[in-house]
């Protein structure tokens, strides 16, 4: 079985798949992996899934 920690971008945000060979699954991720966002802004389906959602939710 696969360790999921390694699968996953680094980034402490992020909720994409790591590229291979790599921790993050962008070099946004990994240039910005010292600073944490509420969403990650990788601009991947995932976390801009992650990033609308939290914005409606903030919207009220």
């Amino acid at each position: 079985m696969a360790d999921k920690s390694k699968e996953t971008c680094a980034h402490p945000s992020c909720h994409c798949a790591a590229a291979k060979d790599s921790k993050y699954c962008s070099a946004f991720c990994e240039k910005n992996a010292g600073h944490p966002d509420i969403a990650c802004a990788c601009g991947h389906p995932a976390c801009e899934t992650t990033a609308h959602a939290g914005s409606r939710i903030n919207a009220t």
